[in-house]
């Protein structure tokens, strides 16, 4: 595994994300774009040479290996996660779109948080969070 640091001095927090790596064959780096921005709303564009596409908060940039693609899932970095506004509603669209949530929308009551886990076709296992006060 490798992590990238970049500086950025006009950040308004002493730590944030920026973005995230995914390494696919060429020829799916088209399809994982599309993937992300039709699920997750993401908007696609470029970082640098690379294809990416832009969440609030978040880029991610697809990069190309000639690896073969394996889930994150039980690795080194088990999982990515995204918070969601009206998760339950989300999770819906999910399962009509044809998505299988990996772990199904679960409420906790006393914190009123939920949380669910789908897979992206390439093996990225996937935390959804809905938080009443999202960092």
């Amino acid at each position: 595994m490798r992590i990238e640091i970049l500086e950025d001095k006009n950040q308004k927090f002493p730590i944030q994300h920026h973005h995230i790596h995914f390494n696919v064959p060429e020829s799916k780096i088209p399809e994982i774009q599309a993937w992300y921005s039709k699920v997750f709303g993401a908007r696609p564009g470029m970082r640098g040479q690379n294809k990416a596409a832009d969440l609030p908060g978040a880029n991610l940039t697809f990069s190309s290996t000639d690896m073969p693609t394996v889930t994150t899932k039980g690795r080194v970095l088990d999982h990515i996660g995204f918070d969601v506004k009206n998760l339950e509603a989300f999770c819906k669209k999910l399962e009509a779109s044809g998505i299988k949530l990996d772990r199904p929308y679960t409420k906790n009551p006393q914190t009123g948080t939920a949380l669910a886990f789908i897979y992206d076709p390439w093996g990225t296992y996937i935390e959804l969070n809905e938080r009443p006060n999202p960092l």
